[in-house]
C-alpha cells in the first residue's frame, strides 16, 4: 500500500458524498440513501476515513462505543482498486489501536463467513460462550 495514503476522522460534504458512492459498490450497503449515511456520520462515533493523494476516499470504517464495555466496528470498506495493497490491515490496525477503542473492553463486528480468517488475524473470534446476535428489523 502506498504510503500516501492519509487517514482522516471525519468528512466534509463532497467526502461524504465519495463515502455514500463508495456504500453503493457493496452489497451491504447498496441502496443506502446520501440522507442516511449524513445521518450515520452525524452520530457519536469514531471515524476512519482513508484518503488517497488525489483526495480521493478509497477506506473507510466506524466505531460506535460506550467507552468502557462495548464497542461494535461497522462499515470496514476498501475501494475496490485498494483490495490486496494492505488498506484493510491498516485500517484495523487503526481502529485496534485508537486510544479510546483499545481500552474497551469488547470490540464486536459482524461479517460473512468468508471474511472470518481476515478478522481473526486481529483477535477476533466467534468463540463468544453461548452468546446468539440477534436483530430486530425496523424497516
Amino acid at each position: 500500500m502506498e504510503s500516501t495514503i492519509v487517514l482522516r476522522h471525519s468528512l466534509n460534504t463532497a467526502e461524504t458524498e465519495q463515502l455514500w458512492q463508495l456504500f453503493q459498490a457493496e452489497w451491504w450497503t447498496k441502496g443506502r440513501t446520501l440522507e442516511d449515511v449524513r445521518t450515520l456520520l452525524s452520530g457519536p462515533s469514531y471515524i476512519f476515513a482513508y484518503f488517497d493523494q488525489n483526495d480521493q476516499l478509497v477506506g473507510f470504517a466506524r466505531v460506535l462505543s460506550d467507552g468502557v464495555y462495548k464497542a461494535l466496528l461497522f462499515d470496514v470498506i476498501c475501494r475496490q482498486d485498494q483490495r490486496g495493497t494492505g488498506l484493510g490491515k491498516r485500517i484495523l490496525h487503526d481502529v485496534t489501536h485508537h486510544p479510546a477503542i483499545k481500552k474497551v473492553q469488547h470490540l464486536e463486528l459482524y461479517c460473512k463467513d468468508e471474511m472470518l480468517p481476515f478478522y481473526e488475524k486481529f483477535g477476533f473470534s466467534t468463540e463468544l460462550g453461548g452468546i446468539q446476535l440477534m436483530r430486530r428489523q425496523a424497516r
